[in-house]
């Protein structure tokens, strides 16, 4: 929505190459419903779709299939000339950056998968986070669009995402993937058609829906080729489809199929700020697998108890999470986020808060105390009320 395919160009096609390495058909097939210890997950099943036969509907996963078998998709494949150039230009001479995003889906693509099967969407919609970020959490435009889906904050604000001093909800992969495909699913009522829905994710309903006024009765191939889409629309359609071509085949066009499970994610309460390097320390999860879960912690902390953060784990470090957060070894601490003004000074924040120069810079490793940054966010820590040293 916000990186898509011009930045894919002014850095040698970079994210367009990884945009090929999602996940085969098969491995990308129906899975074990996700585990949270906050919230069941209801049983989903895949079902056909009431939506024009023209749009695709999900229906039944097609079985497992070898190189000779047809190609099946959920979302149709027009015979438009541009698609064909793109998925042969796309092919070739990329294979070990196309690996890397294919391996990086694997951590999202059980939460994606199920999220599309709930709301009956065409499975392809799963391919959508390559082309917009090669399957980065926290990648970030230079218009300002972040996360897997590259939403832009006035697109996240309607969907209940927060956006603060603590976090970006625009980089949680399970809560962004439920907010994208929400989006697509409106799209998709207002304008009837599957390549419209994704030209608006691109552009903007209101954008979109003008130039459709200036010329009623056109579908997106015939705005296409009037030439009065915007350049970067024009192109994000085809391109997605013949992304969704290939990755939905991805081993008859030489990528290497992996067969481990994807993850299973657990999404728990955390009623307290909890920082992620003792809660690692302690519980034996590792570090860069909290942190790769948790990608829209502005800091290596979770928020006060007031945001009803749910912290996600792999399910099976659930227990020994559950475990650690109901033990004394975590330090009993809240934070404030204190913002860099003119003539601050660490002392003078230590006294402003009650706490040590030192335990500031503890849990700011980051920071230089003689170059404060005007405007940089502090990370503070502050003892309950309450609650002795």
């Amino acid at each position: 929505m916000g990186m898509g395919w011009h930045i894919l160009r002014r850095k040698a096609l970079t994210a367009l190459a990884a945009a090929l390495a999602c996940v085969h058909a098969a491995a990308w097939g129906a899975e074990g419903t996700p585990f949270s210890v906050s919230v069941a997950a209801p049983a989903l099943s895949l079902v056909p779709s009431s939506s024009p036969s023209d749009a695709g509907s999900p229906g039944p996963l097609p079985p497992l299939q070898g190189h000779l078998g047809p190609e099946l998709f959920t979302l149709s494949m027009p015979d438009e000339e541009v698609i064909a150039r793109y998925t042969d230009g796309l092919r070739s001479g990329r294979g070990d950056w196309l690996q890397g995003v294919l391996d990086r889906s694997l951590r999202y693509r059980e939460v994606i998968t199920r999220a599309i099967a709930a709301r009956k969407l065409p499975r392809e919609l799963r391919y959508l986070p390559a082309v917009e970020s090669g399957f980065q959490g926290r990648a970030l435009s230079p218009r300002g669009a972040a996360g897997l889906w590259q939403l832009m904050r006035n697109t996240a604000s309607p969907y209940g995402l927060r956006m603060d001093q603590w976090l970006d909800e625009r980089r949680d992969f399970w809560k962004a993937t439920d907010a994208s495909l929400d989006k697509l699913a409106e799209n998709y009522a207002i304008f009837g058609d599957w390549y419209m829905a994704l030209a608006a994710y691109n552009c903007g309903v209101g954008k979109l829906s003008a130039i459709v006024r200036r010329y009623p009765g056109s579908d997106y191939w015939a705005l296409r080729r009037k030439g009065v889409l915007p350049r970067e629309t024009a192109a994000f359609v085809p391109q997605f489809l013949a992304l969704a071509r290939i990755l939905s085949y991805p081993g008859r066009y030489g990528l290497s199929i992996g067969w481990d499970p994807s993850a299973q994610w657990a999404r728990i309460p955390v009623d307290r700020c909890v920082d992620l390097r003792i809660l690692s320390r302690e519980s034996g999860v590792p570090l860069d697998i909290l942190t790769a879960g948790n990608q829209e912690l502005n800091f290596p902390m979770t928020p006060p108890g007031s945001y009803g953060y749910q912290l996600k784990v792999p399910a099976q470090y659930g227990d020994a999470v559950l475990k650690t957060l109901a033990s004394a070894t975590l330090p009993l601490l809240e934070f404030s986020v204190h913002v860099v003004s003119a003539g601050d000074t660490l002392f003078a924040m230590a006294k402003k808060y009650g706490v040590s120069v030192d335990l500031i810079q503890e849990f700011n490793p980051q920071l230089a105390p003689r170059t404060l940054r005007i405007g940089a966010k502090v990370l503070v820590p502050v003892r309950p009320a309450g609650v002795s040293g």
